[in-house]
């Protein structure tokens, strides 16, 4: 019984359908590490490159107009007019004036997503725009950091040693870093 099971959870796995559904609700914690193993799966055949690549860009447009939902929901409650009340309201009107601006740069900037959508969705950027400027960028973004990862997966799982595993630690950790270095760059200097 127990093989059965296991079996059956394999074959699950390995199921086009389970692994569209998988990758895209991965896109909703982390989009790029999401979008890096589809890239990673397609490279070793684990998946289909037109499926992957599909469910990556769909949960990412999806996560993206979640977050601008919730932050226009939450904009008008009562724990956000008082945080406006005690706040200059400096970032709100930049955000206004240059919102679009900030959610276009925010799709190559990991780390900043959540704040700007969130934030857009606050001050009311217009949908239609707000979609536009989204969807056009996934559609340049995503596809290249997918091809990037399916051809480097491919070879890294073709030459995987103890040297090739450490760099692949030290990418994914100057990517999680960055931002954070940049934020606190950008506090000094500010």
């Amino acid at each position: 019984m127990d093989n059965w099971l296991i079996a059956t959870l394999d074959n699950a796995m390995l199921s086009p359908v389970f692994l569209f559904v998988a990758l895209v609700a991965a896109t909703f914690v982390l989009e790029d590490v999401a979008t890096v193993a589809a890239g990673i799966l397609a490279g070793r055949m684990s998946i289909d490159p037109f499926t992957a690549v599909a469910a990556v860009i769909v949960g990412t447009i999806a996560g993206d107009l979640a977050l601008y939902a919730v932050g226009r929901w939450l904009g008008t409650s009562r724990l956000a007019t008082q945080f406006r009340a005690r706040s200059d309201g400096r970032l709100e009107d930049r955000l206004r004036r240059h919102g679009l601006m900030a959610v276009a740069v925010a799709r190559f900037v990991p780390g900043t997503r959540l704040p700007i959508f969130f934030g857009s969705g606050v001050v009311r950027t217009p949908l239609a725009k707000l979609t536009l400027v989204i969807v056009g960028t996934t559609l340049v973004w995503t596809p290249a950091l997918f091809v990037a990862s399916s051809q480097a997966g491919g070879a890294l799982f073709t030459n995987l040693n103890a040297g090739t595993i450490a760099l692949a630690a030290g990418v994914l950790a100057a990517v999680m870093l960055a931002p954070r270095l940049f934020a606190r760059r950008s506090a000094a200097l500010a």
